[in-house]
């Protein structure tokens, strides 16, 4: 039974990462073709995230975030995201990205023509080829344990 339920976890966070990389790259895509105009970088930091894990050890991620406003139309909007996908990394990665967009710098911003307030910086997805890959494999030997366990239960019984 407790590899059944192993089987199943696996399944299920299989499914999760793999919906999040394809969702982002979907995402991503679309942007691609959304206008594009001019903003101003207000913020820019990057910030250290601390997790504690269930067996209490922890650890240390780095996210870069990005402040910027941009006007359509006469009106004034104000967004965070960078791209579409991971955003948190290593402190050197967070502060390499950070560093592209220095306050004050003018930058093209990517926003979303049915919901303005929906902008990026960048159209790429980050990390969504891992998501899906990570995702797939874990959903398909969760997939596989599940469907074996289920075999022996019936054989057994």
């Amino acid at each position: 039974m407790g590899l059944f339920i192993f089987g199943f976890a696996l399944l299920l966070i299989g499914v999760i990462l793999l919906a999040l990389g394809l969702v982002a790259a979907r995402r991503a895509k679309a942007a691609q073709s959304w206008p594009v105009i001019p903003a101003v970088v207000l913020t820019s930091t990057v910030v250290e995230l601390e997790s504690t894990h269930s067996e209490g050890s922890s650890s240390v991620s780095y996210e870069p975030r990005v402040e910027y406003q941009y006007n359509v139309m006469g009106q004034t909007y104000t967004a965070r995201r960078i791209a579409y996908g991971a955003t948190t990394f290593d402190n050197n990665k967070a502060s390499e990205i950070a560093a592209r967009y220095p306050v004050g710098a003018q930058v093209s911003v990517h926003y979303n023509p049915d919901k303005v307030s929906d902008a990026t910086l960048e159209t790429g997805a980050v990390s969504t080829k891992l998501f899906t890959k990570l995702g797939g494999a874990m959903a398909g030997i969760g997939l596989v344990i599940v469907i074996v366990e289920a075999v022996f239960a019936l054989i057994s019984s």
